[in-house]
């Protein structure tokens, strides 16, 4: 495996904190010459498509590497990804949504594709039997593709002139449910999955198969949860509460999953592994669990329109249950090596997680009642920020101390 793979992962995982320190630093000492929403667009994209995408892809090739087919393949569409990626990122802080952030935008899907092509090739060729992390990962792929109707969509809104209309932010929503609910979702329980039978970890096959079942079923009505404030009628709202009651009974058959093989996995790994899986599902069910609060219709309205709230609930996703359960892998599969070090980075990591979502939700909840704000707010979100920067910068540092990662 070349090393560069790792490095480049936690490269844009540190651009995405670094890109997000400068989005807190403009509420301070603003910056006339970058917009805060080029910035904003940029980190949101580079999140997603860059440090998400890559990372999980990365999981994928280093569990197959010694056994895969087609590793000049991997190689060229890893690095066609890294370049696409570094342009998207680069073009969304000179111009915004412009000509070329959405070619490049454009490109990654092609991209992600033929991503979800070759790793469906290579799990193909490992067996036939339909084991429950093949039903994971192959559903995974096909909400990836799924997910990419969102941005088409976009753009044939914008252009006959709908830019504003609610048809517009839908078509996001979409895009974001799929990915976030769907993909990535999906494809880290797969890869969990995988990666704990390759250690004859035994799991409750028959619960996991339960639980995906009713999940996957229920993310399709579950997107009419995301757009509540949309006024689609009596049938949209049955939708909505059932597709967050399905997917929250789901999660839950999956954890119990798990939970019923925890003394086999937390013996295989070392303490750090455990605490950071026991954030990582417990991340999982408060994100699942909160969800729920959606389906009461004056609530949803209030959450969406308070913008604290809804940035507190994309980090929760992308940051408390993705990024870490990220990490966590790559702690399990020995890229990131069980240091003093790397325990000091995953603890400032979880500290600024742990402070930017508490000011977050603890903001929303005093505009719902004082309309007060919390003192040195803007202040308090740049040190998280910070934290978290930090972390990911140690954490990477342990990788380049090791001489063991080839």
């Amino acid at each position: 495996m070349p090393t560069i793979f790792v490095h480049a992962s936690f490269f844009f995982f540190t651009l995405v904190a670094l890109s997000g320190v400068w989005m807190r630093l403009q509420f301070l000492h603003p910056v006339p010459f970058l917009p805060y929403t080029n910035i904003l667009h940029g980190h949101s994209h580079l999140a997603i498509l860059g440090w998400a995408f890559l990372g999980a892809f990365f999981l994928f090739l280093t569990y197959y590497w010694r056994t895969l087919k087609q590793k000049k393949q991997g190689i060229i569409l890893f690095f066609l990804l890294m370049i696409v990626s570094v342009l998207m990122f680069i073009s969304f802080l000179y111009q915004g949504y412009g000509l070329f952030s959405i070619i490049f935008s454009t490109t990654h899907i092609f991209l992600e594709y033929w991503t979800s092509l070759f790793i469906y090739q290579q799990i193909k060729i490992e067996g036939n039997e339909l084991k429950s992390e093949k039903l994971f990962i192959f559903s995974s792929l096909f909400f990836l593709v799924l997910s990419s109707l969102g941005p088409f969509a976009l753009g044939y809104i914008s252009a006959i002139g709908q830019k504003e209309s609610y048809w517009f932010d839908m078509a996001m929503y979409f895009y974001l449910h799929f990915q976030y609910n769907g993909w990535l979702t999906l494809f880290l329980i797969g890869m969990f999955i995988l990666i704990c039978k390759k250690q004859s970890i035994r799991l409750e096959d028959r619960l996991l198969e339960i639980g995906f079942w009713i999940y996957v079923l229920s993310l399709f009505p579950g997107y009419f949860l995301s757009v509540l404030w949309v006024d689609l009628g009596n049938l949209m709202i049955f939708l909505a509460i059932l597709g967050s009651i399905g997917q929250w009974i789901g999660v839950i058959f999956i954890l119990l999953a798990f939970l019923k093989s925890w003394k086999d996995i937390s013996s295989q790994y070392a303490t750090l592994i455990s605490v950071i899986l026991a954030l990582t599902f417990l991340f999982l069910f408060i994100k699942s669990t909160t969800e729920l609060g959606l389906i009461i219709p004056d609530l949803s309205i209030l959450i969406y329109e308070t913008r604290s709230i809804v940035i507190g609930y994309l980090h929760l996703t992308l940051l408390g249950f993705v990024s870490i359960f990220i990490l966590a892998q790559n702690f399990m599969l020995k890229i990131l090596p069980v240091k003093r070090l790397s325990i000091k980075g995953m603890i400032l990591l979880i500290i600024g997680f742990l402070l930017n979502e508490l000011l977050l939700f603890g903001q929303g909840l005093l505009e719902w009642t004082t309309r007060e704000r919390i003192p040195y707010l803007n202040e308090g979100l740049f040190l998280a920020s910070g934290l978290l920067l930090l972390g990911i910068i140690i954490l990477w540092m342990t990788i380049t101390r090791q001489k063991c990662y080839r």
